[in-house]
């Protein structure tokens, strides 16, 4: 069973909001930062930048394969998480980002772009005037027929999982009820007969939400795969910049709290 085989591999009793919390802290306070500077013209190095893209993916990695555990202990809190707050949580699909997110943000690299000025790409392409930032300046300006064609090809998979995904979610609530209502008609009211017919249901429900969830995951994690896949180092050290800086960005306090003000009221 798939939960038993997610319990196989290193288990931890922490939280999980709380391991997130440690997990975006680095995220805001080291990696971020670390990239950024990877990416400036003073310590631009395509070594050191490597390494920062790296790190940064295996982060956004590891904490989907986190969260794959703790949805082993409790899906149902994974799918509607506490961590996430009122400003992220329009965002989310089962549990986490929409990866249309990703891919979204990707194509937002490809057609905000102007075409580049003649005499800028002849200044710079001498050679003589070279200068290392060049390279991060450029990584967007008029991309390539294949790196578009990658994008048409990851955003055409995409839209054939998230359907199939949503369907089997569905599927399983529409099940669910359904079966809970059959077994309370046959129980007849008997407490104990009835208790354990909603315990049947309640754990068919959570194996194949379990499942769906760590399908959602899988999906996430290849989309982000196939993006560094089919960029570039200065074209992936950007992109994740901009995710990392997006996640950043629902953590503002002051933006948080304008938001929150703005919510209204249900009568």
């Amino acid at each position: 069973m798939l939960k038993a085989a997610l319990f196989g591999r290193k288990k931890t009793s922490r939280p999980f909001k709380e391991f997130y919390n440690d997990w975006f802290a680095t995220l805001n306070t080291t990696l971020l930062p670390g990239l950024r500077r990877a990416l400036s013209p003073v310590f631009l190095s395509p070594v050191i930048l490597s390494t920062q893209v790296e790190i940064m993916h295996h982060h956004f990695r590891s904490y989907y394969d986190a969260l794959d555990q703790a949805a082993a202990v409790d899906v149902a809190r994974c799918l509607f998480p506490e961590w996430r707050n009122s400003l992220e949580r329009p965002f989310l699909w089962l549990g986490d980002l929409h990866p249309y997110l990703f891919t979204n943000l990707l194509r937002s690299f490809i057609v905000d772009q102007e075409p580049v000025d003649e005499n800028v790409s002849k200044y710079y392409g001498s050679g003589e005037f070279l200068d290392k930032s060049w390279h991060v300046a450029m990584a967007w300006k008029n991309p390539s027929k294949t790196l578009t064609t990658k994008v048409d090809k990851i955003e055409c998979g995409l839209r054939l999982m998230v359907p199939a995904l949503a369907a089997r979610w569905r599927n399983a609530q529409a099940a669910f009820v359904e079966n809970m209502g059959a077994n309370w008609g046959r129980c007849e009211g008997r407490k104990e007969v009835i208790k354990a017919a909603m315990g049947e249901a309640v754990a068919a429900e959570m194996e194949e939400m379990l499942g769906v969830f760590v399908d959602a995951n899988r999906l996430r994690r290849s989309i982000l795969a196939d993006i560094m896949s089919a960029t570039d180092l200065y074209q992936a050290a950007l992109f994740l910049e901009a995710l990392a800086q997006f996640l950043v960005g629902f953590r503002d306090h002051k933006l948080l709290n304008e938001f929150e003000k703005c919510k209204i009221a249900i009568n």
